[in-house]
């Protein structure tokens, strides 16, 4: 058995998924697909190049972000987090499972564009809602949504080589995205003193709730994933690539064959970190059980089926102050 096979990897494998944008490149397309299998069973990590988003509109977000988090903090909290996750969460209010500490960070959240009339909207269900926006700044909003609309793209190609590599039909998630918990967000991680408090972390070490998470990073560094032997593996920052990793959910999903490795940001660099995750979770009502092709006679499913968005809720209430706040008023 191989060190990557032992799950003790010592760097991010990267993928080429170019051939996900063309319908007739099939064996390029079962090339990714093998990659990305490869990657999710023995790393839960990879990196994806010639992803289809434009340069300039990398730079765009990026100076988007860098703009929201230096406006004054009346401004940012004018548009503080909603009942739907939408908006400006402040430091120090994300503890993640397990962590002592607050996450040392801050962040803006936008989501899938739900019209106010949408049957999901008037159901009142949990994380389903408006986006808020900056008053006045429409070049600045036009920017994210283009790029939520890119990546959100992006994510269903991934998913067709995931679909691929466990043999299912190329389109098999698509249907699950109509009106999907797809949730992206603008995160800000202050450089930390070489005097901070033990256990003091960007994001502390965590895995993700849900399906698969798509991360545009600067060139800052501090992302670190844990191998099975419990070594902490850089995954620096890599010009026109972006970080995909496994979550809860999706291990889950294909009974523990992939696997959702955990992670934290540790910025020892002395400057600020930008990045941005887009939260790639599928419709509310998913029933996430056992996929196809994913049990045999000797592993059997592990798990009773779940409903996505009661699985993401729950987590999101576990790990916000805000939501905490009002579960017991």
């Amino acid at each position: 058995m191989t060190a990557s096979q032992s799950g003790d990897f010592g760097s991010i494998p990267i993928v080429d998924i170019r051939p996900m944008f063309d319908t007739k490149d099939h064996d390029g397309a079962l090339r990714v697909a093998g990659e990305i299998r490869k990657a999710a069973v023995e790393v839960g990590f990879f990196y994806i190049s010639d992803h289809n988003i434009p340069t300039d509109l990398l730079r765009a977000v990026y100076m988007c972000a860098k703009y929201f988090f230096r406006l004054p903090e009346e401004i940012k909290k004018s548009i503080s987090i909603n009942e739907a996750h939408r908006g400006y969460v402040a430091f120090r209010q994300t503890v993640l499972e397990g962590s002592r500490l607050a996450d040392l960070k801050e962040s803006f959240n936008f989501a899938y564009p739900f019209p106010p009339d949408h049957p999901e909207v008037l159901a009142g269900k949990p994380l389903v809602g408006m986006n808020q926006w900056l008053p006045r700044e429409d070049t600045w909003r036009s920017i994210l949504e283009s790029y939520y609309r890119h990546v959100f793209e992006l994510g269903q190609r991934v998913l067709e080589g995931i679909a691929l590599s466990l043999d299912l039909k190329r389109d098999f998630f698509r249907a699950m995205y109509k009106n999907p918990l797809v949730r992206a967000r603008l995160l800000h991680y202050p450089p930390q003193s070489p005097d901070a408090l033990a256990g003091q972390y960007g994001a502390a070490p965590h895995t993700d709730f849900g399906c698969i998470t798509i991360l545009w990073q600067d060139d800052v560094g501090g992302l670190q994933v844990r191998n099975r032997s419990g070594e902490w593996v850089s995954a620096p920052y890599m010009d026109g690539t972006f970080v995909v990793n496994i979550g809860d959910m999706l291990a889950r999903w294909s009974n523990d064959l992939f696997v959702s490795t955990p992670h934290r940001v540790v910025n020892a660099s002395g400057q600020e970190r930008f990045s941005i995750p887009v939260f790639f979770d599928p419709d509310f009502d998913t029933v996430v059980e056992c996929l196809p092709n994913c049990a045999t006679q000797d592993s059997p499913p592990k798990y009773e089926p779940i409903i996505a968005g009661d699985y993401i809720t729950a987590k999101y209430d576990a790990s916000y102050a805000y939501r905490q706040k009002k579960q017991t008023a």
